[in-house]
């Protein structure tokens, strides 16, 4: 089975400078136009089924892609992003600073990160987030056994999670690019990375 792993597109929240993660913010319209472009090229693909996350930015991405396909799509929750910003999710950068600087000043809040196990106050813990995604794409995977083509239309935070526990690649993501597509081959129960041109890779993983 090939799976085209689908980073969602750029979010009201990367233009006004807000926490993303488990706030739900729509796409912006260079993000929808950007998807439309990448709809020409997946068209032909052969993509059977869509798999989603919940949240908007990932869920319009999706629908986009799959305008001209016309296959099923199947919202699964537990591909939703990693809920790293707690409290401030949703919040101005700026302004979070300012509104929760008592949280700000606390050490423990010094230094967070999907790599470095900690998440802001009110976040997710990284143990359980990892665990769901892994579920989920087990569960995808019996889904979609008697597919050849599938697209996972999901999150930073997931590929990340991916990429460390399932694909076992001890490298840090720096970054994904919007509408990033991933290839992924799952054969004999193991998956394969076949290519991975948008995403930049950073140190180890410690």
């Amino acid at each position: 089975m090939i799976i085209y792993l689908i980073r969602h597109s750029q979010s009201i929240d990367d233009i006004e400078n807000c926490y993303g993660g488990i706030a739900d913010f729509e796409l912006t319209e260079a993000g929808k136009n950007k998807v439309r472009e990448r709809e020409k090229q997946i068209r032909n693909y052969g993509i059977e089924k869509i798999y989603t996350s919940p949240y908007k930015r990932a869920y319009q991405t999706a629908q986009l892609l799959n305008k001209n396909i016309n296959v099923e799509m199947k919202i699964i929750d537990d591909i939703r992003e990693l809920n790293s910003h707690g409290i401030r999710s949703g919040v101005n950068k700026e302004l979070a600073e300012e509104i929760f600087s008592y949280v700000y000043k606390k050490q423990e809040y010094k230094n967070i990160g999907y790599y470095l196990g900690k998440t802001f106050l009110g976040g997710e813990d990284i143990k359980e987030f990892d665990k769901r995604v892994k579920e989920a794409i087990n569960f995808i995977i019996k889904d979609s056994k008697d597919l050849d083509k599938i697209a996972i239309v999901t999150h930073s935070g997931v590929h990340r999670s991916i990429f460390k526990n399932i694909l076992n690649i001890n490298k840090k993501i720096e970054k994904i690019d919007d509408v990033a597509t991933t290839i992924l081959e799952y054969n004999n129960n193991k998956f394969e990375l076949i290519e991975a041109k948008e995403i930049l890779f950073g140190e180890n993983i410690q």
